[in-house]
């Protein structure tokens, strides 16, 4: 069974963890607004529950959003209905002409489709660089290695209706986050428990850098979206092409 974000946790993801899509969609809109780019269309990769997608589409951009969790899809067609969207993987996805490409959320690095490796990563930009029209935005972040600087953290989070606990480790020698998360969703009188367990190839933000950069992108590196600043081992990137 995937683990990418099934019924329950995309749930959760939805109802106590859009702060970054938020942000990250301001920050977005605003330098489309400075680049003077008004209208458009926006490919939202790793789309989520379409927080940032229903924020752009709300703004007059048209929004092609992608996902590979099916879970995502269904939440974010409710969200965002004014959006376009495919439960497809990011690294098989074509992607149509555009004024900008969005992956919000460390999207890069998670291991959910097989096919994930360095020339992998490396074709999806030059993909997203064909794509955009001249001048267009890349915006994205990673996790870095130093995402658990401790090694090992444990977290808890609740809602009204749900409860989370996760257990991230990170392997610095093989460059390997690997989170351990146990879900609980409330349904009538009871909570409905459910697991699963992602795994992060951590990106060094040099090697991404570089990559940009020899592909043609504009590069400045992020330490924030908006008045949302990143926590260790968390990079951002905005390119233009």
């Amino acid at each position: 069974m995937s683990q990418a974000y099934r019924e329950d946790l995309a749930y959760i993801h939805n109802a106590g963890f859009g702060h970054f899509a938020r942000a990250a969609a301001g920050l977005l809109l605003r330098e489309l607004c400075r680049i003077h780019v008004s209208c458009g269309l926006v490919v939202d990769l790793a789309c989520g529950s379409g927080m940032l997608a229903k924020q752009v589409s709300e703004a007059g951009f048209g929004v092609f959003g992608i996902d590979i969790s099916p879970a995502m899809i269904a939440l974010a067609k409710k969200q965002a209905p004014r959006a376009t969207f495919r439960n497809e993987s990011l690294f098989h996805a074509e992607l149509p002409p555009c004024v900008a490409v969005t992956a919000v959320g460390e999207c890069f690095n998670f291991l959910f489709d097989k096919t994930h490796s360095k020339a992998a990563l490396a074709k999806v930009l030059r993909r997203i660089y064909k794509a955009l029209a001249l001048g267009g935005i890349l915006l994205f972040d990673i996790a870095t290695p130093g995402r658990v600087p401790e090694g090992v953290r444990r977290l808890h989070v609740e809602g009204d209706d749900w409860a989370v606990f996760v257990t991230a480790t990170e392997n610095r020698r093989r460059r390997l986050l690997t989170r351990k998360i146990t879900s609980f969703v409330k349904v009538g009188d009871l909570y409905r428990r459910d697991y699963e367990q992602h795994r992060l190839q951590l990106l060094t933000a040099a090697t991404v850098d570089k990559e940009l950069r020899d592909i043609g992108f504009l590069v400045r590196r992020l330490n924030r979206y908006e008045k949302l600043r990143f926590p260790p081992g968390y990079v951002g990137f905005l390119a233009r092409k």
